[in-house]
C-alpha cells in the first residue's frame, strides 16, 4: 500500500514539473499539440506523464534550431 501511494505521488510530482516546464516553453512561443490538436500545458502534461503512457514527444525545430513545437502523439502498435 505504501509503495502504491509513493508511485502515485511520484507521478503527480512529475506531472506538475512537466506542466511548469511546458508553461515556460509556451510563454516563449512554443506551440503544444496532443494528437494533432493545440493543447494547454496542463493538458499535454496530463497525457504525457502517467503510468505506462502511450504518448511520445516530438520536438519540431525552426530554421534557427530553436524549438517551435512540441507534439505529443499516441504511439500505436502496428
Amino acid at each position: 500500500m505504501y509503495e502504491e501511494k509513493r508511485e502515485t505521488t511520484d507521478i503527480i510530482n512529475a506531472r506538475e514539473h512537466m506542466t511548469l516546464l511546458l508553461e515556460q516553453m509556451s510563454s516563449r512561443g512554443v506551440k503544444l499539440f496532443v494528437d494533432g490538436r493545440a493543447a494547454l500545458p496542463k493538458d499535454a502534461a496530463a497525457r504525457a506523464v502517467c503510468e505506462d503512457s502511450p504518448y511520445m514527444a516530438d520536438y519540431v525545430l525552426g530554421d534557427a534550431g530553436n524549438i517551435e513545437q512540441i507534439r505529443f502523439d499516441r504511439v500505436r502498435n502496428c
